[in-house]
């Protein structure tokens, strides 16, 4: 069984891993995850894995089940909502100067 562990301490337990899916005994909203994905850490006990800045890929229901996949963002992800960010910091900046 295996354990996930997001950047703020919320921990996910008594998952199965099948591929790359982690499998949940129950439904997990995807909003759990939100702004929790900077850290990501999954183990089984013995082995240990983190991923810095990740996404979750898919949170699809399988008979009442969460399967989830996580990876990491890529670098054009990144840059991508970095120029997002500047757009949105732009826009406020002409609202205000039109008002």
């Amino acid at each position: 069984m295996y354990k996930i562990i997001l950047s703020d301490g919320t921990t996910l337990e008594n998952l199965e891993l099948n591929g790359n899916n982690f499998i949940a005994q129950e439904e997990i909203d995807s909003s759990v995850f939100e702004g929790k994905l900077s850290e990501i850490t999954f183990t089984d006990g013995k082995h240990t894995e983190t991923m810095q800045d990740a996404i979750l890929c898919s949170n699809r229901v399988v008979d009442g089940r969460s399967w989830l996949v996580f990876a990491e963002k890529t670098e054009e992800m990144k840059l991508r909502e970095k120029i997002q960010e500047l757009y949105e910091a732009l826009d406020l900046m002409l609202a205000g100067v039109t008002e």
